[in-house]
């Protein structure tokens, strides 16, 4: 299948490499106009301009989500040159290695700024244009860490356990409006952030996640692409009537 996606315009939060990176690249590909944020302007800048070179329509517009007027200013910016909205993906998030004894309640609010009011202001930001249109998806980039915990990950494991009760109002709330929200379960990327995050515990993250891999479930993590695809899938019209919906891609880590 191709286009599966075309002419819809897509926001990506976090958009500059990893995950967002993969999620953007895909939907583009498959005809989405998407609006690239975050905070790495010369990133976001390089990536919208390759995805044009490739005959995609893509533009970045820098957003810190622990700002409610610069989301605010991004949807306003993906209405005002494309026209619409029908795709938000809330994928910015930070992820710091903490335990419960280490997290500081500066820690604590910088990894809820980001991962849950970030989601919040763009979530409400959104809203209003799709109610507008009738017809919206929001994506929300979860974790398997809300239902099995992280000793190491205390804060960000709360954080999106705060998410996914947002992802379930927004579908209740919303649905009469034809806005569907769905949540991604995603276990262990070997993304780039992953991999600085490992390195600065173990020394080399990509030999550390290399050794980890041989003891999951499918004897390999997930990568950009798997959770690229489900993203796709839920913003497509194949998934017209799913909401609320926890896709899990984690690879057996938690079922």
């Amino acid at each position: 299948m191709v286009d599966r996606v075309k002419d819809k315009v897509a926001l990506v939060t976090g958009a500059t490499r990893g995950i967002g990176e993969g999620i953007s690249r895909l939907l583009a590909s498959e005809g989405a106009k998407v609006v690239l944020t975050g905070i790495d302007a010369g990133a976001g800048a390089r990536l919208a301009a390759e995805l044009v070179g490739q005959g995609a329509e893509a533009i970045f517009l820098a957003a810190d989500v622990r700002d409610a007027v610069q989301c605010q200013a991004s949807i306003d910016g993906a209405v005002t040159t494309f026209g619409r909205l029908d795709i938000l993906v809330n994928n910015a998030g930070i992820f710091p290695s903490a335990s419960l004894e280490e997290t500081t309640p500066q820690l604590w609010d910088d990894v809820f700024a980001v991962n849950v009011r970030g989601a919040f202001f763009c979530c409400r930001a959104a809203i209003p244009v799709m109610q507008r249109q009738q017809s919206g998806v929001i994506i929300n980039i979860g974790s398997t860490l809300p239902f099995r915990g992280a000793s190491d990950r205390f804060a960000y494991a709360t954080s999106k356990g705060a998410l996914l009760t947002l992802t379930r109002g927004l579908a209740q709330v919303y649905a009469r409006d034809h806005i569907r929200a769905n949540w991604i379960t995603v276990g262990w990327v070997a993304s780039p952030g992953e991999i600085e995050l490992r390195s600065a515990i173990h020394g080399n993250g990509q030999s550390f996640l290399a050794g980890a891999a041989t003891n999951r479930p499918f004897g390999r993590h997930e990568d950009v692409a798997d959770i690229a695809a489900g993203v796709l899938y839920l913003a497509s019209d194949e998934a017209s009537h799913v909401t609320g919906c926890e896709l899990n891609i984690s690879g057996g880590m938690w079922t």
